[in-house]
């Protein structure tokens, strides 16, 4: 058999085999390169999603410590009424009491409507608003010490917290006396009632 002729039927069926072979490679390179990134993509957005739920959770554990810390401070000043409501027909009653049992010679009231009290500094009240209830007392006492047993009543029985603004004496009254139903000193003072409550308006149940 002469060399110089050569059988091109069977150099056409390997390099067809040759050209198979390598788009087969090619292709089996590009999948798993494409499988690459996406098992990639795929990595970042369970990643993603872990990572935010880990972090909800965590918000959530640090909000349950909150609570178990803060809760029972928030009962009590509830209860003392200081949160929620304002207790008007208590201040009233506390102070016809002690009025009563001190035995003021006179003693008048007046309380103006509530409103958004701004503090003079800086305080974040998160989704609380501070009120205050201003209210006039006109009194008049036999001597100072009725002043102080009246305060004391406010601190011991009136629910709320409240600030003593402005008080003013007068001690000109007509001649000093004793008796009991005398009246030596008069007394006008300013007192703040202050209220947290919920900034939306939204009525606390506790």
């Amino acid at each position: 058999m002469n060399n110089k002729y050569m059988d091109w039927s069977i150099m056409r069926t390997s390099s067809f085999i040759l050209i198979i072979s390598l788009l087969l490679g090619g292709l089996l390179i590009s999948s798993s390169f494409y499988f690459k990134e996406q098992m990639k993509k795929e990595y970042v957005r369970n990643n993603a999603v872990f990572q935010s739920i880990s972090q909800k959770y965590l918000a959530v554990d640090e909000e349950e410590k909150l609570i178990r810390k803060y809760y029972p401070s928030f009962i009590k000043l509830y209860n003392q009424g200081v949160i929620g409501r304002e207790h008007r027909l208590n201040w009233i009653e506390v102070l016809r009491s002690a009025g009563e049992a001190i035995m003021l010679p006179s003693l008048s009231y007046e309380i103006k409507s509530q409103n958004i009290y701004t503090p003079a500094f800086s305080v974040n009240l998160g989704r609380y608003q501070i009120f205050s209830s201003e209210m006039s007392l006109d009194m008049q006492l036999l001597h100072e010490g009725d002043l102080f047993s009246l305060l004391e009543s406010l601190d011991k029985n009136a629910k709320g917290l409240y600030s003593m603004s402005r008080c003013s004496m007068d001690n000109k009254l007509s001649g000093i006396t004793d008796a009991i139903s005398a009246a030596n000193i008069r007394v006008k003072c300013d007192v703040i009632w202050f209220t947290i409550k919920l900034a939306d308006g939204t009525k606390l149940q506790v």
